[in-house]
């Protein structure tokens, strides 16, 4: 897969890299992880859920670690990084089945540190903006995003919002939080039909 590295100057005037990941990055995206699950801020995992190590997140991510060497197309993911350490990451995984494999599943994670100033924003414009344009070995391409948030999520709501993602369904009382109450989820959808 080819993905040319792109600068972006973030609204708090930090610059930031997105490239796709590499297998060296996989301790500092395990950091990552830890540290936005730890942030508790429209996260559905606790943080003694997320991957220990590097080897569970590369047994539990799978393809989507690696974009570069996934010979199949059905994933990739990016990461941003600035002053040698990784802020974000993207990825996008293709349904498994050839019936579903114009379909993508989105995730998003941003370090607390990064967020509000834009980084969340860039880094979906990129792998959208790619996903519109890649092709796997048979020619297909993807031409359906969706992604699932949190009902009280409101500032991710609002992002994937602007990027034209609908809602599309209400998973009712999907996910319990450690008070007891229950929050609703919801499917959104992104199109790519008549690009």
């Amino acid at each position: 897969m080819d993905f040319t590295p792109e600068e972006v100057t973030l609204r708090d005037d930090r610059v930031v890299t997105l490239r796709l990941a590499a297998v060296t990055d996989a301790e500092a995206l395990v950091a990552l992880e830890h540290a936005v699950v730890r942030a508790l801020a429209g996260v559905v995992k606790h943080y003694d859920e997320v991957a220990p190590d590097t080897a569970a997140l590369v047994r539990r991510a799978g393809l989507s670690l690696v974009g570069a060497e996934n010979a199949d197309g059905r994933s990739f993911r990016l990461v941003a990084e600035t002053g040698g350490a990784l802020v974000g990451d993207v990825v996008l995984t293709r349904m498994p089945f050839r019936m579903l494999r114009h379909v993508a599943l989105l995730g998003l994670g941003v370090h607390p540190d990064a967020q509000g100033a834009g980084l969340g924003r860039a880094l979906m414009a990129s792998a959208l903006g790619h996903a519109r344009v890649l092709r796997d070995a048979d020619g297909a391409r993807i031409t359906r995003v969706e992604l699932y948030v949190r009902a009280d999520n409101a500032r991710a709501r609002a992002l994937y919002e602007s990027l034209g993602f609908v809602t599309e369904g209400v998973r009712r009382a999907f996910v319990r939080g450690d008070d007891g109450a229950l929050v609703d989820d919801l499917v959104m959808g992104l199109l790519f039909d008549g690009d």
